[in-house]
């Protein structure tokens, strides 16, 4: 059946139209034919690349021929290049069919095992590997104060690489060193994290020899350096004992302490970073320069908010403390005490043996802000200096407090013999502190 084209193409006569209708309803053969013609042109239809490239050259040639005037040429050449030519459409079909199909056959396998790190560039085509994504993880490190008498804890949020272990990354940033001013890396210098593992709840860090041989400290740096580590180690949920090698074996001896087997957590050398003893000092060195300021300015109101709520503050007018006969004013008291006539019995005269008596006005001009003590010569926290003949018993008195001294050198005209100090003592209530005895000391006879 050479006319089914012309058919389909609707350039036949009414008449030739009907025949053709009537032979496609009985012939099998023309129908299947005729079938697989619609079905291919409805797939080109459909397809933009073959739509464009293919059937838009066959539409323009035929109408190029139409507008030339060789219309019925051209449809009796086409009874003979209709087969050739539908031969060649069915190919195409076919070809096309099984390229589509291996392509999307290709494009499923690549989707199921393309690894997740590769990713296809738009310009090539070629595959090549992503960036690996970084993990952020909040982590605790302890690291040791300056003093190296406890660990302190700091609170850090890193980037984990991929594929790196936590205990690898808390290992690393302990080797960056403390972000606190005036504190170093807890490490020994030139140390490598060899390998960690995690077995029972047992973290087994091997470490290089420079983690020995660079050991900068003693006895009591090395309990801080273990510790930090095994604080920070430990942490972590699944990880309760640090077990220490060194270039893969056990050692016996860190250099003073026993190393041979795996260190739990030390909860008592832990101290938060407003408790420890550099913080501390701090916070009683500004306490002794507020009080001071209080007793030259003779601002009573702001001295009474820094007193011990419920011991008072006691004054002694020389280094020797008598607990049971130095005068001890309450907070409350000293609000109101600088305008009182009351005469107080503050002790005895060095050399004469008299009475102190005098209002707490005269004895503050007397015994305790004689000097200027804010500007003192030199500044002492916690440490006992005994000067003159006066035996030097506050530490003894007030054991468990901090005590911060004011000195002031004597003068050459008196052979130096002129010294004033002045000795604040601090004691803690519920994590304040506050100011429980002043001491005044100087040359007795």
């Amino acid at each position: 059946m050479e006319d089914l084209d012309s058919f389909r193409e609707e350039n036949v006569t009414g008449r030739e139209k009907q025949k053709i209708e009537r032979h496609l309803s009985e012939c099998k053969q023309c129908r299947e034919k005729y079938n697989l013609m619609v079905d291919l042109e409805n797939y080109l239809q459909k397809e933009d690349y073959v739509g464009e490239m293919f059937t838009e050259r066959v539409v323009d040639s035929l109408k190029e021929n139409k507008n030339a005037g060789r219309r019925n040429y051209m449809i009796g050449k086409r009874r003979i290049l209709k087969p050739v030519f539908s031969g060649i459409l069915i190919c195409a079909f076919v070809g096309s069919a099984f390229y589509f199909g291996s392509k999307y056959d290709a494009f499923k396998r690549n989707s199921v095992t393309e690894p997740e790190n590769l990713k296809i560039t738009q310009a090539t085509g070629s595959p090549t590997a992503a960036p690996a994504r970084n993990e952020t993880v909040n982590i605790l490190l302890y690291f040791p104060n300056q003093s190296a008498e406890y660990v302190v804890p700091e609170q850090r949020t890193v980037e984990k690489r991929q594929g790196e272990k936590l205990e690898e990354v808390i290992f690393r940033e302990l080797q960056k060193g403390s972000e606190r001013a005036g504190y170093g890396s807890v490490i020994p210098e030139g140390t490598k994290l060899i390998s960690s593992e995690v077995k029972d709840g047992i973290c087994y860090l091997d470490l290089s020899k420079e983690f020995v041989e660079n050991n900068p400290g003693g006895t009591a740096f090395e309990m801080v350096l273990i510790n930090s580590i095994v604080n920070s180690l430990t942490e972590l949920s699944y990880i309760e004992k640090v077990q220490f090698l060194v270039e893969g074996e056990k050692r016996e001896v860190y250099t003073h302490m026993a190393f041979n087997g795996p260190f739990e957590r030390n909860e008592s050398l832990i101290r938060t970073p407003e408790n420890t003893p550099e913080a501390i000092e701090e916070r009683i060195r500004e306490l002794g320069n507020k009080v001071l300021a209080a007793f030259k300015n003779k601002d009573l109101q702001s001295l009474s908010l820094l007193i011990h709520p419920d011991k008072g503050v006691r004054f002694s007018p020389y280094t020797y403390v008598e607990v049971e006969k130095d005068v001890v004013i309450s907070a409350e008291e000293m609000k109101e005490i600088l305008d009182s006539d009351k005469l107080y019995t503050w002790g005895f005269y060095d050399g004469i043996g008299d009475p102190i008596e005098l209002t707490f006005a005269e004895y503050l001009e007397k015994f305790v802000y004689d000097q200027d003590f804010l500007n003192a010569d030199e500044v002492i926290y916690d440490k006992v200096f005994s000067r003159g003949n006066t035996i030097n018993n506050v530490f003894e008195v007030y054991a468990g407090s901090h005590i911060v001294e004011y000195y002031l050198e004597g003068t050459p005209e008196y052979d130096g013999m002129d010294w004033r100090s002045l000795k604040l003592v601090f004691e803690e209530k519920d994590g304040n502190w506050y100011l429980t005895g002043v001491v005044h000391d100087q040359w007795t006879i």
